[in-house]
């Protein structure tokens, strides 16, 4: 058990992709280990001076580890990796979060609220795949979370929320994302959720050359997606999910996008 909680502290101490969002933290004391693989499709990035010779396929590897120390905090890091037409199997990008919880719904709040930041180490060779949507090797984002959820029976059933945040990194412009989602849970053994992300660059350039990209820190890319997500809860063993996302706009990054994802959440604690 002590070695087990040793391989565990260091993969939360070195593992800093896709961030909690969510304004509920979980249990104190409790970590969340969360994993997925995601395999995407598209054939046209939106505003690019040459098109690609053939359809991207890519592949993205995410580890997520979070944990509350207490009621108001949320620590969370997470690891990942892709394979493109671009960069074979390789180390993508590793990030760190921390975030506050001012107001929680679940203790008697009208919503729950918080807020916090992350930061960002990208790989350089990430940084030239036009598939990849970051801006440089070192990014900052200033994020702030607000929900609420419906319950019976000390269960919740519905519950909504929504997720900004204003991002910066060592060179090039600002941008802003945003999520909107609406999820629901089937007697704690089925859960789902319909949402919307979307992404807005500040940068100045409005061309793309895909065979010399240096990533999205001076381009005005926007994007919108819409998504489903169903998972089914294994008893202890933690939940599997299944969910499909789609690019429904794009400008200046790839258009058109679908993309597939397997992932699995697994709650422990010693």
């Amino acid at each position: 058990m002590k070695k087990l909680f040793f391989v565990l502290t260091l993969f939360f101490a070195s593992s800093l992709a896709s961030l909690e969002k969510a304004p509920w933290f979980g249990n104190v004391y409790e970590f969340h280990f969360f994993s997925k693989y995601t395999y995407s499709h598209y054939r046209k990035i939106n505003g690019a001076i040459i098109q690609l010779d053939k359809a991207s396929n890519d592949n993205l590897l995410h580890f997520d580890l979070s944990f509350s120390p207490t009621c108001q905090w949320n620590i969370d890091s997470d690891l990942e990796f892709v394979a493109t037409p671009r960069e074979n199997f390789n180390f993508s990008s590793v990030a760190f979060q921390g975030r506050y919880l001012f107001k929680d719904d679940i203790i008697g709040d009208p919503f729950s609220l918080y807020m916090g930041g992350d930061f960002r180490v990208v790989s350089s060779e990430s940084l030239k795949d036009v598939s990849i949507l970051y801006h440089s090797n070192l990014e900052f984002e200033y994020n702030l979370g607000l929900g609420k959820e419906i319950s019976q029976n000390d269960t919740w059933r519905l519950r909504f929320w929504l997720y900004g945040l204003l991002g910066i990194a060592n060179k090039g412009s600002p941008w802003i994302k945003g999520e909107a989602s609406l999820e629901g849970n089937v007697n704690e053994r089925r859960k789902w959720a319909l949402f919307l992300e979307g992404m807005h660059g500040y940068g100045h350039q409005n061309k793309i050359n895909p065979f010399d990209f240096n990533g999205y820190a001076k381009i005005r890319e926007e994007n919108l997606d819409i998504g489903f997500r169903y998972g089914f809860r294994m008893n202890v063993w933690g939940t599997l999910s299944l969910e499909y996302k789609r690019r429904l706009t794009a400008k200046l990054c790839p258009e058109n996008v679908n993309f597939f994802t397997v992932s699995y959440l697994l709650p422990f604690s010693f």
